[in-house]
């Protein structure tokens, strides 16, 4: 079954990501934070076994920014659309387009995420009635969704960037009829708070060990003072 992962990525530009985040870091470090963030997942993620990795960046002109970041080879192609809802209607698009049998698409902010949960969501998707899966977050959007076929009316009428996301996501895969799997929650980070969680929970990992976020942990070791 050929399936692909596409990440979703946003130019690390100061002022331009990790806005909550950059009254606390600053702008600078809250962007150089978030390109730490895409470098960890990518890293992580490309540990799925015989299935393609790629990234949808915006904006359109970001292409030699992310070679820059990414100096070994890796798929990049720009997103499509006037919104996020939009955007991820056109990855599965293309993708489908292409004869994969399976899309599975995540956020680029939660730097610890384990692959093990993409094989999961993998897992899940090859049972016959499971049309959908979703990654919930704490906050009431997804890290992830993934689909076997194209179905753009779930990206459609939602209202992005709110914590009712998840909640109307699942509402219109039952109003359409659709079987959603949910796999394990997990944990973007947006703010400060997101951030000193992310700390406690990797509080006992050494610098040494280079697991999922470490490049991100080792950076906000020596900024953030513990309590």
């Amino acid at each position: 079954m050929k399936t692909i992962l596409v990440i979703v990525a946003k130019e690390p530009v100061p002022g331009r990501v990790k806005t909550r985040l950059s009254s606390r870091l600053g702008a600078k470090q809250a962007s150089e934070l978030y390109r730490l963030s895409i470098q960890d997942m990518t890293e992580e993620m490309s540990n799925l076994s015989e299935n393609t990795l790629a990234i949808a960046y915006t904006p359109r002109d970001a292409e030699r920014v992310f070679k820059k970041i990414f100096p070994s080879p890796i798929r990049l192609f720009p997103q499509e659309g006037e919104n996020l809802g939009e955007r991820l209607s056109n990855i599965f698009k293309r993708m489908f387009a292409e004869g994969y049998h399976q899309v599975h698409i995540i956020n680029s902010d939660s730097p610890d995420l384990s692959h093990r949960l993409i094989e999961r969501s993998i897992r899940l998707l090859q049972e016959p009635k499971t049309d959908v899966i979703l990654g919930p977050c704490a906050d009431g959007g997804y890290y992830l969704v993934g689909l076997k076929r194209l179905i753009p009316e779930l990206f459609a009428r939602i209202p992005w960037s709110t914590d009712q996301v998840l909640n109307k996501t699942l509402e219109t895969s039952q109003r359409l009829g659709l079987q959603c799997a949910l796999l394990s929650p997990w944990y973007d980070i947006d703010t400060y708070d997101d951030m000193l969680q992310f700390l406690e929970r990797n509080g006992k990992r050494v610098d040494t060990e280079r697991l999922p976020g470490w490049r991100t942990l080792k950076y906000l070791r020596t900024r953030i003072k513990p309590g």
